[in-house]
């Protein structure tokens, strides 16, 4: 506890919520009492009054400050104004202002916004977290190293942030629970992320604005959030192409408010509310997104389902020449699920219609059986110069596929099962894609001797045939 200096005339107290926590941060529930009188209230140079046992000061404003003993600097410790729109100075009361404490804002119900000053160099654990208010946080210090744990956590109303260039690692949770936010700029300086660091954020909405090929970008993939290098309101795609029955998914990147969906030609392509588009038959439509005032434009060409056709779409959109290996078959793989259905005549009559057996089943139907997945797979690693071959046995059919030296099972028909009666499963299981022959064997009968072994469980992901 802060011990009381006596008054001068006109120096009147001021009782400040918070305390000091065990990990050094600022609960501000029941602080301390502090003191302070008039003087100048751009909070610069300050005339706040100095507690001499503790070196705490208030400024008018209602921000405390603690100079660090043996310096000319001080970090800020708790703030006990009523205005909404806080600015932490470069300076105070004849010190530099170069950090803020863990907690020192944290819980606070009053601020709607912060700038943070220039010579900010080290900000606390949970320093601005659970402010249910706060809208906007801006940096303007380029000497922050680090945005720590739980810094931005449950800032339920906070919609964008720019960390800055200075920045190389963002703690855990640092932005947990911000189910508002809509934008962070990441610098491609920042190369470590703490666990958790975006649980609890809008998947849907918060986009990750960084470099392209960096950590931030690998980790907002990894946490399923929207990732682009442009700041702008924007679409993920301004043209698109496809084969009548495909669907294809849409973004609005930094989507300031709620996103509305409308096609100008339903009947040629659809689009739900969360930006998924059905193409229903061929011709050319438009879809629009607006948000916050926002209108963007998004052209569909919807090409008739034959097998010509599947491949080009397969080849320029999905299957691209520029992947690895690894990344075609899996690519291939995910195709044939999302666009190929199970013949369900197997199950209703016990007979398969002929073309159903064919990679022109597969292709220009869309319906087929498993040596038909197996035939159409083949037809799209050879285009790549991926070796691949059919195995039958059991009734059934599947293939298995060659990644530099090594070979691997991959069963399409098996990930693309009939769910709770729906042949029209459009979820990527991969419980049989590129396995052993050990883990095959489990559900799975062939002649051993008659295929090539695979017996590895390492998978060359960068390798690509020639």
């Amino acid at each position: 506890m802060l011990t009381l200096l006596a008054f001068a005339p006109g120096i009147k107290p001021v009782h400040c919520k918070g305390a000091a926590m065990a990990d050094g941060s600022i609960n501000n529930t029941a602080y301390m009492a502090a003191v302070y009188s008039p003087g100048n209230t751009n909070g610069t140079s300050g005339t706040g009054i100095i507690d001499s046992n503790s070196n705490t000061f208030i400024s008018e404003e209602g921000i405390i400050y603690k100079s660090i003993e043996g310096t000319n600097e001080c970090q800020v410790v708790s703030y006990t104004g009523n205005n909404r729109n806080v600015i932490i100075p470069d300076e105070y009361n004849g010190h530099i202002v170069t950090s803020v404490a863990a907690g020192a804002f944290r819980g606070n119900e009053i601020i709607t916004s912060i700038i943070i000053g220039r010579n900010i160099k080290s900000i606390g654990g949970s320093a601005f977290s659970h402010c249910g208010y706060l809208e906007n946080a801006e940096f303007k210090s380029n000497k922050i190293k680090a945005i720590p744990p739980n810094c931005f956590e449950a800032c339920e109303s906070l919609k964008k942030l720019e960390l800055p260039e200075s920045v190389k690692k963002a703690g855990y949770r640092a932005f947990a629970f911000c189910t508002s936010m809509y934008q962070i700029i990441i610098p491609g300086q920042v190369t470590s992320f703490g666990k958790e660091i975006f649980y609890g954020c809008n998947k849907n909405r918060l986009t990750i604005v960084t470099e392209k090929g960096n950590k931030a970008e690998k980790t907002a993939l990894e946490y399923g959030m929207l990732v682009t290098n442009t700041s702008q309101t924007a679409l993920s795609a301004n043209r698109l192409a496809d084969i009548e029955g495909a669907q294809d998914k849409i973004y609005v990147y930094s989507a300031p408010s709620r996103v509305k969906w409308k096609s100008l030609d339903p009947g040629i392509a659809s689009v739900n509310q969360h930006g998924r588009i059905t193409a229903l038959k061929p011709g050319t439509a438009t879809v629009t997104a607006r948000t916050a005032g926002i209108a963007l434009k998004c052209k569909i060409k919807v090409y008739k389902r034959n097998k010509k056709n599947c491949l080009k779409i397969i080849y320029s959109k999905y299957v691209k020449k520029e992947m690895t290996d690894y990344e075609k078959i899996y690519a291939a793989h995910a195709w044939l699920i999302q666009n190929v259905k199970y013949d369900k005549t197997l199950y209703e009559t016990g007979t398969v219609p002929a073309i159903s057996h064919t990679a022109e089943g597969a292709f220009n139907r869309g319906i087929a059986v498993c040596d038909g997945y197996s035939k159409a797979f083949i037809i799209i690693m050879e285009h790549y110069g991926i070796k691949s071959q059919m195995i039958t046995g059991g009734a059934h059919a599947w293939n298995i596929v060659k990644i530099k030296n090594k070979w691997y099972h991959i069963d399409c028909t098996y990930d693309d099962p009939v769910v709770n009666g729906s042949f029209n499963n459009r979820n990527v299981f991969l419980d049989f894609f590129l396995k052993t022959d050990k883990e095959m064997r489990i559900t799975h009968i062939w002649d051993y001797s008659a295929f090539p072994k695979c017996n590895s469980k390492t998978v060359n992901k960068k390798y690509k045939t020639v």
